[in-house]
């Protein structure tokens, strides 16, 4: 699996793994998955709802179907997923460490607006 690169000067990277990656835009008020050789446009709370989707998936169940081919589907706004379990487990990792960032990124905010105003 090649990983598409986004080089742009209005990206900021929020989480990458060799699987793919997080990117935000300020400018365009949205975020870029890259993952599985496609790069998505997707706001936060459509990424958002793909975590939520993505960490309800029952790979245990997924992976012991033996008449059904091991996927998963998923449709977000205008961007259709069809995944197998262990793209799920790479998109999973990607969507953890991207939610950890932002949640760190909060973190730090808070304790510098705390620093400024004491």
């Amino acid at each position: 699996m090649s990983e598409q690169h986004i080089i742009t000067a209005d990206l900021i990277e929020v989480f990458i793994t060799s699987r793919g990656g997080i990117y935000q835009s300020d400018v365009e008020n949205c975020l870029y998955l890259n993952f599985s050789g496609k790069t998505s446009r997707l706001s936060f709370s459509s990424l958002n709802d793909l975590k939520k989707i993505i960490d309800k998936v029952d790979l245990g169940h997924m992976c012991t179907l033996i008449e059904h081919a091991d996927i998963e589907i998923i449709l977000i706004k205008d961007n259709c997923f069809v995944l197998s379990g262990l793209e799920i487990i790479y998109l999973k990792e990607i969507l953890d460490g991207a939610f950890a960032m932002f949640g760190l990124n909060h973190i730090i905010t808070d304790c510098l607006d705390r620093l400024v105003m004491s």
